[in-house]
């Protein structure tokens, strides 16, 4: 069962991808919206779907309020791409995981480190 969920997560983030590119997209020129990830629940009854937006506070809040807003245009896509029982309810989650790792390189950066150098012996 743990196969057909992590493979049902990789065609559910596909073709969110691809429905996100048509319907998020276009409404939101100034952020970057992508679908991370996704997390289907066992019962295959609902989803998490994971949300990455480049942008300013205002526009993640402006683009999980639209991607919310789009849920139902968003399901039927699915329902209509994929063949399951049951279309999964999608939930979603603002990711910020990329932004703290740019925050995290920038403060390395900013230490001003010394690098590290190999001392090469000759025999």
């Amino acid at each position: 069962m743990p196969d057909r969920i992590e493979r049902l997560n990789a065609q559910l983030l596909k073709e969110l991808g691809m429905l996100g590119e048509a319907h998020i997209r276009p409404d939101i020129p100034d952020a970057l919206v992508t679908f991370t990830g996704v997390e289907l629940a066992s019962n295959l009854r609902t989803a998490t779907v994971y949300v990455s937006v480049y942008g300013s506070e205002s526009a993640k809040r402006r683009a999980m309020e639209l991607v919310n807003q789009k849920r139902p245009i968003l399901q039927s896509g699915i329902a209509r791409k994929i063949t399951m029982k049951y279309t999964p309810i999608l939930n979603f989650k603002l990711d910020e995981t990329a932004e703290r790792a740019q925050r995290v390189m920038a403060i390395l950066q900013d230490l001003d480190l010394p690098e590290d150098k190999q001392e090469t012996q000759n025999p």
